[in-house]
């Protein structure tokens, strides 16, 4: 799952989904590993989206920064203003796996059975 701070977007009068799909430094191999799902991030790492990723592509005048095709991901709207399970770091572009990625699903309210589609 990948997790990106959108507060400057904000500042420039984008919205979150539009801060949050364009203009990401992540490899081609964390996108192909880790690129389902994205959860955009404000001060404190509070939740203000979640989105399943439709489609990515590295952006040749942006320096290869990559751009997605999100939709809102219904099955993590739950995180929306609770604090992420971020890895340290000031990096705006982050990655959770592990621990973290264990301790953000380990949150989630019970579901009952077939509602986690996306």
């Amino acid at each position: 799952m990948l997790a990106v701070d959108v507060r400057s977007s904000l500042r420039a009068g984008r919205t979150v989904e539009d801060g949050a799909a364009r203009w990401w430094r992540f490899s081609a191999q964390t996108v192909a590993r880790h690129g389902d799902f994205l959860l955009a991030f404000v001060d404190g790492g509070v939740c203000v989206g979640a989105y399943r990723i439709l489609d990515s592509a590295p952006d040749a005048g942006e320096g290869g920064k990559y751009t997605f095709d999100l939709t809102p991901a219904a099955r993590f709207q739950w995180a929306l203003g609770q604090r992420l399970p971020l890895p340290p770091g000031r990096n705006p572009a982050r990655i959770l796996t592990g621990q973290h990625l264990r301790e953000f699903l380990d949150a989630a309210p019970y579901r009952p059975s077939g509602s986690d589609r996306d």
